[in-house]
């Protein structure tokens, strides 16, 4: 269905002026009324305006959509107007609307109206074509703008197959999965590149690439922060590279995989030169598939564990028993699961028993102690610190079983990952991290000692230094870092754990605060696409993500970088002086009611919030 068939050149009008919403109103019923489709002029404006009095159709950017279902309409027909001073539509970002459709059907049973109000609000996402037809400069012209964008977007939902696929993924699947998927998709729509991209967050697998997609693509992008199967893209092109390349370089990515400047996958390990993994980023990438694959867990424990101290107060506490039961049974899975999935990514899947033994070796806290006294043997644990030890022991082990069995004969090769490799490897990694352990226990009570009787200073200093390394690079290495280092605390009830884990929750939601206040109380200051994301910042802030201010940040990281790094290191130093507490490690505003001092909290926040904002405000490079 093409919507310039139910438009006509005389139900358009540009460079209009009205004097207010029913004034609009008034003059797109005309204009419906000149087209011919408006057997009664008085009843199909009434039509019109009670659907307004449910709820405004005056969207954000400038648009509104007015539409009404009546007997009035002979036949299903739209209007438009272009109006450059604005008018006061009551629309949902409180801006001046400048562009007006109105869709008027009749009252026969059918949804015609529903499927052109569809189709057009689909392309009225897009910001260029909403442009376009606002300087349209005849009525012919913005006909021809709806057609070909109409046309572009038929053609691109008809592709058969995608020239270039992609996965994203980013150790906790929040932000930088989609954030690089969106990149990618709006770099490939402007190169007129068919793409799929397929994300790998912290709900799952969306958009799931088929095996029908890949046998047709000329080659694919891993852009990933942890480890992602890659079996399934045997014999097809493949390039890799860490997620943030996906935001920053997806035309470089694109094209890559066009000129077809990387070898075909051939199950082998992919080549450093080909992935740009250097140095640390590779046991950066198995610790965070770890982490990864850990944190839910985490989280969940903490919520179980908190709840249930939460109904204390109750005359019959044990029936909230379970809820502790439960996150004790969660706690358990944590080191296991940790361990576990960084000996995978070294490995593959015959590491992950070894690494399940190497983790619940540092939980339990076995060490060689207990082959002389057996009672000590759950008395301490070696916590994350025997985690990672045991992940990377357990994964590096079972490659170097995996070589010293390379050349037996192929007859061999099905008992290969079911029997000689996980056997050998649990075997060979459990003796070694029983004797590590011995060691790692000692290290870890002594950092976690180290943690009593620290002044209030030292608390807020360690709070303050933490809360500035959670924006230094918003989601990468060090926000990561200091988010692992608050975890591991709150896993093993450190004194002053929660404490430093709220300071690092708040700080973490700063940078999107701070650009959410800005675009929301200066709003002379930011161009109209920018005001656009407020609600999106505001929210992702209070959920604790704060890749949110990452688009802003390269725009003008001289100045909202340092802005932030302030603003994170305010509000961990106040919250760690308040002494806000949270042992749940994710969550955001939402989880405020298990806190600690909840109202200095919300201080905290508003506190470096403001600072950060409106050092934002008045350094970075305004466009308008």
């Amino acid at each position: 269905m093409k919507i310039t068939d139910l438009m006509s050149k005389e139900a358009i009008k540009i460079h209009g002026h009205a004097s207010s919403k029913m004034d609009a109103i008034e003059q797109m019923v005309s204009l419906m009324y000149r087209q011919g489709n408006v057997s009664d002029k008085e009843v199909y404006k009434e039509a019109v305006i009670e659907r307004e009095n449910l709820s405004t159709t005056g969207m954000v950017d400038g648009i509104a959509i007015p539409h009404a279902r009546t007997n009035a309409i002979t036949q299903a027909g739209i209007a438009a107007m272009t109006l450059p001073e604005g008018v006061d539509y009551e629309s949902m970002d409180g801006q001046p609307t400048t562009l007006i459709f109105l869709i008027g059907a009749p009252d026969n049973g059918e949804n015609l109206h529903l499927q052109v109000l569809s189709e057009l609000s689909t392309l009225l996402m897009d910001h260029d074509f909403c442009e376009d037809l606002k300087n349209a400069g005849t009525p012919e012209e913005f006909l021809s703008i709806i057609d070909l964008a109409q046309s572009a977007k038929h053609e691109a939902e008809t592709v058969e197959h995608p020239e270039v696929l992609a996965v994203t993924a980013c150790p906790t699947g929040i932000a930088h999965t989609y954030m690089a998927a969106e990149a990618l998709e709006k770099k490939a729509k402007e190169m007129g590149v068919s793409i799929k991209v397929e994300t790998q967050g912290s709900v799952g697998v969306k958009n799931e690439l088929t095996q029908e997609d890949i046998e047709n693509a000329k080659g694919v992008i891993i852009a990933a922060d942890k480890n992602i199967s890659l079996n399934r893209f045997n014999g097809l092109p493949l390039y890799s590279c860490p997620v943030a390349r996906g935001i920053d370089e997806p035309e470089k990515l694109i094209q890559i995989i066009l000129n077809q400047r990387v070898p075909v996958y051939k199950g082998e390990k992919i080549k450093v030169e080909n992935n740009q993994e250097k140095g640390w980023r590779i046991p950066y990438k198995h610790l965070m598939n770890g982490f990864s694959h850990a944190l839910p867990i985490l989280v969940a424990a903490g919520f179980m564990s908190v709840f249930a101290l939460g109904f204390t107060f109750l005359e019959h506490t044990q029936y909230f028993d379970i809820l502790n039961v439960l996150g004790n049974i969660l706690y358990l899975f944590v080191l296991p699961v940790f361990s576990g999935y960084i000996a995978m990514s070294i490995a593959d899947r015959p590491a992950l028993g070894p690494g399940l033994v190497c983790g619940y070796i540092a939980y339990s806290g076995f060490s060689l102690n207990w082959t002389y006294n057996p009672y000590d043997a759950l008395a301490n644990s070696s916590g994350f610190l025997g985690a990672i030890v045991g992940g990377f022991l357990a994964g590096y082990l079972v490659l170097a079983v995996k070589r010293l069995f390379k050349n037996i004969p192929d007859m061999f090769d099905g008992i290969k990952p079911v029997l000689l490799y996980p056997v050998l490897g649990i075997l060979a990694s459990g003796i070694a991290m029983i004797v590590l352990n011995t060691y790692l226990v000692k290290c870890h009570t002594l950092i976690i000692d180290h943690l009593y009787d620290l002044p209030l200073i030292s608390v807020v200093i360690i709070g303050a230094s933490l809360g500035a390394m959670m924006s230094i690079d918003m989601g990468g290495p060090i926000n990561k870092f200091a988010y692992l280092f608050a975890n591991a605390l709150v896993f093993t009830q450190a004194p002053n754990s929660d404490v430093i884990m709220a300071a690092v929750m708040g700080a973490g939601m700063i940078p999107p605060l701070a650009i959410g206040f800005s675009t929301l109380i200066f709003k002379e200051r930011w161009t109209q696409e920018e005001r656009g994301t407020t609600l999106k910042n505001i929210i992702m802030g209070l959920s604790f993500v704060s890749e949110g201010a990452i688009p802003f940040m390269k725009k003008d990281q001289k100045h909202i970088l340092p802005a932030c790094i302030l603003g994170s290191f305010i509000t961990g130093a106040l919250s760690a002086y308040y002494k806000c507490g949270i042992k749940v490690p994710h969550g955001g505003i939402w989880v405020i009611y298990l806190m600690t001092n909840p109202f200095k909290y919300v201080i905290a926040l508003l506190a470096g919030t403001i600072v950060a904002g409106l050092i934002i405000t008045f350094t970075h490079k305004s466009e308008n």
